[in-house]
């Protein structure tokens, strides 16, 4: 059974949409929906009854998420047919023997999970075109490429993983105990060599050769070497794991498997463990159909379409060179102290202002937050209090800020000495006619300026491409909106 459903989807999405087929829910499988009912991605990561799941970006599952960050709620009164609400996160995981969930992106609707590929090839400096395909299977093991690099990463900047391995030796540099049954087999009559074993603290050990065993597999493929070869840093640690294991052999490949079905447990090598289970998954993709837990080198994979979504934004400034600050809420890196006393803050990314000018108008600061969430129109419902804060498109199409996200925006803008703050949020577009163009609140002779200290507000909303034919096409659109995206920031800067 495949249960399909979107993300944010905070209107409950019926049984019959969710599931294609006429099928309803036994007894064990509703016990299994209910107790994965609610489950935040820090849940996920404490209670192991789960199973392995990866989750990127992999800082996400460590840090105190809020309880809102659920994967998904299932509610009704038929929990036979129950109806399903959703959040951030996109996945692909099972729950039981024969229950599959995905959640995909609500910007796709050709169901090629175009604009996840595409975030995540920007965000993992990885070139794959996803498999057309229609399999659910092959769609989850796509996702693997892209995260193997980032993994392979950040386990590599804690250094390459050492471990005491025994090794077996038959020469005259007798440096262990002997092994004397060995011994005699080979060294009979006397030839010169002593047989012995001993313990070397190397990087030659099972963890690393398992690495080297999906490096090259993934080099077999025949997109393999677009993998590795987009990112300098990525060839640098491929290279480094290669120089690291000596002994590889191929034919061994089952046996470095069944070695590493345990956790990584080392108290300094801790970005080991995942990159662990990845490397699992990849060599044992023919075992990842949903069936018994010793078959499945990991339960699913997560995607926290906030952090994503950030994480794409910062990769689009680093490459057209836009200077804004990327600060870390989860990280808690690069924050913003708003007090004298105290109270640091994270906007996703500003510019603190130079001109140290008494009036806000006269800065040039900047605030930009990146939301990952349903634009309010005015055609929608609006939260209490929030009557007053429409912003009108120069085309008619009115996009709502809600109170808290304004509110917050008008706090860093005094804070930073910000001219300008601006919400950035992708929106689906069916148009053929935007997707080389950004949607915005207001244009430049329509500026909305704050009492008191002065500054605009602003929201952009970028268009993603909801008809493209292929991910080639898909992917042209997004770079020409970006484009366009990058010309609109410079304005601002």
């Amino acid at each position: 059974m495949i249960i399909s459903i979107k993300d944010n989807q905070y209107k409950a999405v019926p049984w019959d949409e969710a599931v294609s087929a006429e099928t309803s829910l036994d007894e064990k499988q509703q016990k299994l929906l209910k107790g994965f009912s609610g489950i935040s991605l820090k849940g996920l990561s404490e209670k192991k009854k789960f199973g392995n799941f990866l989750v990127f970006p992999s800082k996400s599952a460590r840090k105190e998420l809020e309880d809102k960050d659920y994967i998904f709620k299932s509610v009704g009164e038929k929990f036979a047919k129950p109806s399903f609400l959703t959040g951030n996160i996109m996945g692909f995981f099972r729950l039981g023997n024969d229950v599959q969930m995905r959640i995909t992106s609500r910007f796709d609707s050709s169901g090629k999970n175009y604009f996840l590929h595409y975030m995540l090839q920007r965000v993992c400096n990885v070139a794959i075109v996803p498999q057309e395909t229609d399999s659910e299977q092959d769609d989850f093991f796509d996702f693997l490429f892209y995260l193997f690099p980032s993994y392979l990463n950040a386990a590599c900047r804690q250094g390459i993983y050492r471990a005491y391995v025994t090794r077996r030796y038959n020469d005259a540099n007798v440096r262990g105990p002997v092994d004397v049954a060995k011994h005699i087999r080979f060294n009979t009559p006397f030839n010169g060599k002593i047989a012995y074993h001993t313990r070397e603290y190397t990087t030659d050990n099972k963890v690393i050769q398992l690495v080297r065993h999906t490096i090259e597999y993934i080099r077999s493929l025949q997109f393999g070497g677009s993998v590795f070869e987009n990112n300098e840093d990525v060839r640098d640690n491929v290279s480094a794991v290669v120089a690291a294991t000596p002994t590889y052999n191929k034919s061994l490949r089952s046996q470095i498997i069944a070695q590493n079905l345990h956790p990584i447990t080392h108290p300094y090598y801790t970005a080991y463990e995942p990159l662990r289970k990845i490397c699992l998954a990849i060599l044992c993709h023919k075992k990842l159909s949903y069936g018994n837990d010793s078959d499945n080198p990991i339960a699913g994979i997560l995607f926290d379409g906030a952090s994503l979504w950030e994480e794409y934004l910062a990769k689009v400034f680093e490459e057209h060179k836009i200077g804004l600050t990327h600060s870390n809420n989860r990280g808690r890196d690069k924050g913003v102290k708003i007090f004298k006393n105290g109270g640091i803050y994270y906007p996703d990314f500003y510019k603190k202002d130079s001109k140290n000018s008494t009036t806000i108008g006269d800065c040039n600061g900047l605030v930009l937050d990146a939301k990952y969430k349903q634009l309010y129109t005015v055609t929608e419902e609006k939260i209490a209090g929030d009557e007053e804060s429409d912003e009108t498109a120069p085309d008619g199409t009115n996009f709502h800020f809600q109170r808290n996200d304004l509110f917050q925006m008008l706090a860093y803008m005094h804070a930073l000495k910000a001219n300008n703050a601006v919400l950035v949020s992708p929106y689906k577009s069916e148009n053929v006619n935007e997707w080389n163009s950004i949607k915005f609140s207001r244009d430049f002779s329509k500026q909305k300026t704050a009492l008191g200290y002065g500054g605009e507000t602003d929201i952009i909303a970028l268009p993603i491409c909801s008809k493209a034919n292929s991910f080639e096409e898909f992917s042209n659109y997004m770079r020409v909106m970006e484009e366009n995206f990058i010309t609109r920031i410079r304005k601002l800067l």
